[in-house]
């Protein structure tokens, strides 16, 4: 995929928030989003390891909240953080009242990725887990809601992707005004971090199009 992490002398907000927006456009063309709308969903075995993948996704992201709340002693950012976990806490739990069932796939490029924001979450300083949280992981979030909003009420599974569709835009909003009067040197650090999150969701996305339409093995 290509992309430019080299920036500007002036680097603004506007213009780290335009290259989010960038790296979403690149991230909306995986195959794993065509499948709300090609038909790959109907298939009700395709739609079951579809939906298990979403569910090793949600328990990583409960470990990404809880771990990022244990680490932040900032009260600047204490506050922000635990409002955004008391409105993630049990999604994982609405999905799999959703499916009727509580396991998930376990793939080793799934639990890798979901391991690495996880650890980001005790390495890097506030700023950079906000951004990491609220404009890669709830902006890939939001989008998925969006697509879900015809295709998955038929199929019973509506009430997660809901969520998503409704929430995950207000806590993309939340990281916008923290960025606001940074030095242009941070402001080119979260660009190179959003960059590397954004190649980790992308790659999550192309392993689970590639678990989902069976050219992978995996395990239940």
């Amino acid at each position: 995929m290509n992309q430019t992490l080299e920036n500007e002398p002036g680097e603004s907000v506007k213009a780290l928030l335009a290259y989010n927006t960038a790296m979403l456009e690149q991230h909306k063309q995986l195959r794993c989003f065509q499948f709300f709308s090609d038909g790959t969903l109907d298939d009700p075995a395709k739609r079951e390891v579809f939906l298990a993948c979403l569910q090793a996704l949600a328990r990583h992201f409960q470990i990404v909240m809880f771990t990022r709340q244990a680490h932040c002693a900032d009260e600047r950012f204490a506050a922000l953080f635990m409002r955004h976990l008391r409105e993630e806490i049990g999604h994982d739990e609405v999905l799999r009242q959703d499916r009727g069932r509580s396991d998930d796939i376990w793939d080793p490029v799934i639990e890798a990725v979901g391991a690495w924001f996880a650890s980001r979450m005790s390495t890097l300083d506030n700023l950079e887990k906000m951004v990491v949280v609220h404009l890669v992981l709830e902006t890939s979030g939001a989008h998925m809601g969006e697509l879900s909003r015809k295709t998955m009420p038929r199929y019973g599974s509506a009430k997660y992707f809901q969520l998503h569709d409704e929430v995950d835009d207000s806590h993309v909003s939340l990281a916008i005004e923290p960025l606001q009067n940074l030095p242009p040197e941070m402001l080119a650090r979260l660009r190179l971090v959003i960059g590397q999150a954004w190649q980790m969701m992308n790659t999550w996305g192309d392993r689970v199009a590639s678990v989902v339409l069976g050219t992978v093995p995996t395990l239940r």
